[in-house]
């Protein structure tokens, strides 16, 4: 009898998601995204909202980086692997409770919003506006579906674990409720696969609570 297996549930294992994310040019994306549009300075305060197992931190320079994950497996690999070099936390976007308000220079979300609802998406632009700094940046990373798009790229994200692909429009548009500056731009190069990514820079709107 075949084997019903589902890639979703098995890319959930922490070290088998890092593999993946290494053959597709995940990890390279990532550190594209960090020297490209992140532009994080040494000491700066960071706050990474969906950091999975928290393989961002080999591309950060020294900072105060605090890392929220949903998956408790993943925040346990996390510990293991980078506990010495960040906080990391077991929280979703629907319940998370920040101590510290308007304390970081940047919040990330990286390939985090095409797994979550309109409501979600709202839920984590409110804590990113209360975690930031005035004039601090929320910049996220995510599969998104452009006009005349590579058949190829157009499968990828409809096998994406992410249920909720967006348009450009639709991102930003979400954005929009929590920011009043919103930067986007889409990239085609990142992933070693075709792979269409939409990146936000979004500035800190103070008076959004």
């Amino acid at each position: 009898m075949p084997l019903n297996l589902d890639p979703r549930k098995i890319l959930s294992h922490p070290v088998i998601y890092t593999s993946y994310q290494k053959i597709v040019g995940g990890y390279r994306a990532r550190k594209l995204f960090v020297e490209n549009n992140v532009n994080i300075q040494p000491g700066q305060k960071i706050l990474d909202i969906g950091c999975g197992p928290g393989d961002i931190l080999e591309f950060l320079p020294d900072v105060d980086y605090t890392g929220i994950d949903l998956d408790a497996n993943y925040i346990e690999q996390a510990q293991k692997k980078y506990g010495n070099k960040g906080t990391f936390k077991c929280a979703g976007v629907d319940d998370l409770d920040l101590i510290e308000t308007h304390t970081f220079d940047i919040v990330i979300s990286a390939g985090v919003l095409h797994h979550l609802t309109d409501e979600q998406c709202f839920n984590l632009f409110r804590i990113a506006v209360k975690a930031l700094k005035p004039n601090g940046r929320f910049v996220s990373f995510d599969g998104c579906y452009i006009p005349n798009q590579n058949k190829i790229s157009a499968y990828f994200l409809r096998k994406d674990r992410g249920q909720f692909v967006r348009t450009q429009h639709e991102y930003k548009r979400l954005a929009k409720i929590h920011f009043n500056h919103i930067d986007s731009t889409i990239d085609e190069s990142y992933f070693f696969i075709p792979y269409t990514s939409i990146i936000m820079d979004c500035r800190n709107n103070a008076l959004t609570i």
